[in-house]
């Protein structure tokens, strides 16, 4: 049993040690520089009929919600007469159609230069974007699909 002073310093040890609603530190990379976290940058402002969610990790299917927060490796799902639209931080839209199979790939912001990157996986079904935030020098939009892959540095795409 460890005496009343032992627990004392156990006890402002751990207190010290903790980060508790402190902000994360950036990350240390291979070649020694940081990297912030990614930030999310795509939000679901509104979804009609039935439209899923699959979280990156997860086993499940959950259902969207307007104001839902999009991560790498989520994936959206459209079943009939369904349709979600996607609306990226700094402007812009993607509306998923009904019957659809969406991957978020890649939502980036690069930290040196603030340059947008929004990748899209399209396993079936169909996408249409229209862009506004890529004004940023380096920034980047992609569809992907099994057998293509449509880069935009502008304005407006339709994916089938």
């Amino acid at each position: 049993m460890l005496k009343p002073a032992y627990m004392f310093l156990a006890v402002c040890l751990l207190a010290a040690s903790c980060t508790c609603g402190e902000p994360t530190q950036d990350k240390q990379t291979i070649d020694g520089s940081t990297q912030a976290d990614p930030q999310r940058t795509a939000v679901i402002i509104f979804f009609e009929g039935n439209v899923r969610v699959k979280r990156s990790g997860s086993l499940e299917w959950m259902p969207a919600e307007s104001n839902m927060e999009l991560a790498t490796a989520d994936k959206l799902r459209t079943l009939r007469n369904s349709f979600v639209n996607i609306e990226f931080e700094r402007g812009g839209v993607l509306k998923v159609g009904p019957e659809s199979l969406v991957v978020v790939t890649d939502l980036r912001v690069e930290p040196k230069n603030k340059s947008r990157r929004y990748t899209f996986t399209l396993m079936e079904g169909n996408v249409e974007a229209e862009l506004d935030g890529l004004k940023k020098a380096g920034s980047e939009f992609k569809i992907r699909t099994s057998s293509a892959e449509a880069s935009v540095l502008r304005r407006e795409v339709i994916f089938q």
